[in-house]
């Protein structure tokens, strides 16, 4: 049981380290409020493919990480409870 529990939270961290760069290099977009609280809006043109399957894939990487930061910690709980049970 200690080895699993060993292997549960090295795991555990693992998956942690791998969310932790998906919300470094792919960030959630946030929105541009301007001083009076209203959304800023910009002027730009109308994106290409290959700029809508960039923000497509970097869309599903930012919603993705907080995913894995939760699965990261599910494994190191259990982990920490495995110990508690031995």
């Amino acid at each position: 049981m200690k080895v699993l529990s060993w292997c549960l939270n090295l795991f555990g961290l693992f998956v942690g380290m791998i969310a932790a760069l998906l919300m470094y290099y792919f960030p959630p977009r946030v929105q541009a409020y301007t001083e009076t609280g209203a959304m800023a809006f910009t002027w730009s043109t109308d994106p290409s493919e290959e700029g809508k399957r960039k923000a497509k894939h970097q869309m599903f990487l930012a919603n993705t990480a907080p995913i894995v930061l939760r699965l990261s910690f599910v494994l190191q709980f259990f982990a920490a409870w495995l110990e508690i049970l031995n």
